[in-house]
């Protein structure tokens, strides 16, 4: 699993990095995503800055950007809407379900039994 984690127009700072890793870890221990990197790229934009996220799962890349005066709070946001997406993805995958074989027997026969 790859996290990287770079800076332009600036040096990453060892508090920068422990931030921007700290938000990534959870979505990178969620082992049914799949996950196979991430990457954050920051940059500083004039008076603001500028957080770019991927997040890439094994058949999914999801990526968010977000500028904001304060860097925190732009890696916050921008782990917020890959976490959205993963949410999503995961009620999606969660939805799609097939049922096992024997609740679908079990459903068969009390449909029977009504029917009687």
């Amino acid at each position: 699993m790859n996290v990287i984690v770079t800076g332009r127009q600036f040096d990453i700072t060892p508090a920068i990095r422990e931030k921007a890793e700290g938000r990534i870890q959870p979505m990178v221990d969620d082992a049914s995503l799949k996950p196979t990197s991430a990457k954050f790229v920051l940059e500083r934009v004039k008076n603001s800055f500028k957080a770019n996220f991927v997040f890439s799962c094994k058949y999914h890349v999801y990526t968010a950007s977000v500028e904001d005066f304060d860097l925190y709070r732009a890696i916050d946001a921008a782990a917020d809407k890959v976490e959205g997406q993963l949410h999503s993805l995961k009620e999606k995958i969660r939805d799609h379900q097939a049922v096992p074989l024997c609740d679908s027997e079990l459903k068969k026969a009390q449909e029977a039994m009504a029917e009687m």
